[in-house]
């Protein structure tokens, strides 16, 4: 009795089990293929949690309907238990891509020194009407990829400097964006040849070499900056001669 009871739950928990990881790879493309390519999902942290996620959604699905599948059942009370089982997964689903959605990468921006990676919940939205035309909307997918002006007065730069003690530096605020084009010549100033870098950091010379080989550029005509997030700041971005952003790194770059 026990064991055809085992063999009918395990038919429909293998099949359960067969929804949730086609569900949960589809999930997994559309966040790292489309709103965390790389680097970003290593800069930002994402993958580890969103696959926890996606492993416990994938398998408490179907360890209930194993648990809850019985033969005795009608067919309308076991349509009830998949129903509901589906509906937490679900549920729960939802809630982790929508956690993702909210902290997806946005903002690109040239920020002094480095460049920093803003995600969608670090922007004031309040302020995106004072941004430059064209950069009045967070994209949906993808970074806006933008530069910072300087103060205009003494006053807003006291402003600018208590915010920032808060947390809400130039880069997080639309009201301080410029054009991406803007930001060169702050770029050619303050990006340093990576073979300052290498020369600097040997321990990592493997990870660096193997950034620059991969932009197809020979190390003479590569630049770099240090990119920064609100998880970390051990990565730099590799420049060619044009401040174009060509490759990364996870290296300290200050």
């Amino acid at each position: 009795m026990l064991r055809s009871r085992l063999r009918f739950a395990a038919h429909y928990a293998l099949r359960h089990l067969g929804v949730s990881v086609v569900a949960g790879a589809l999930s997994a493309g559309f966040v790292f293929g489309l709103l965390y390519p790389p680097p970003y999902r290593a800069i930002l942290g994402v993958a580890p949690i969103f696959l926890l996620v996606l492993a416990v959604d994938a398998a408490c699905g179907p360890l209930l309907t194993l648990i809850l599948a019985s033969p005795h059942k009608s067919r309308r009370e076991r349509w009830v238990d998949f129903g509901l089982v589906g509906i937490i997964q679900v549920v729960a689903l939802v809630y982790g891509l929508h956690s993702v959605w909210v902290a997806r990468p946005v903002v690109l921006a040239y920020e002094v020194d480095r460049l920093v990676l803003v995600t969608a919940n670090e922007v004031d939205t309040t302020d995106l009407a004072q941004a430059p035309e064209g950069l009045r909307r967070l994209p949906l997918w993808g970074v806006l990829r933008v530069g910072t002006r300087r103060a205009a007065s003494g006053a807003e730069l006291m402003e600018s400097v208590q915010r920032g003690l808060a947390g809400w530096t130039p880069a997080r605020q639309p009201g301080w964006w410029t054009p991406w084009s803007a930001a060169r010549d702050g770029m050619e100033r303050r990006a340093k040849p990576m073979a300052e870098l290498l020369a600097r950091r040997p321990v990592e010379a493997a990870a660096l070499n193997d950034a620059i080989r991969a932009t197809g550029l020979p190390a003479e005509r590569l630049r770099y900056l240090p990119l920064t997030s609100s998880k970390t700041m051990d990565w730099i971005a590799l420049l060619d001669d044009q401040m174009r952003v060509v490759g990364y790194a996870p290296v300290d770059g200050f």
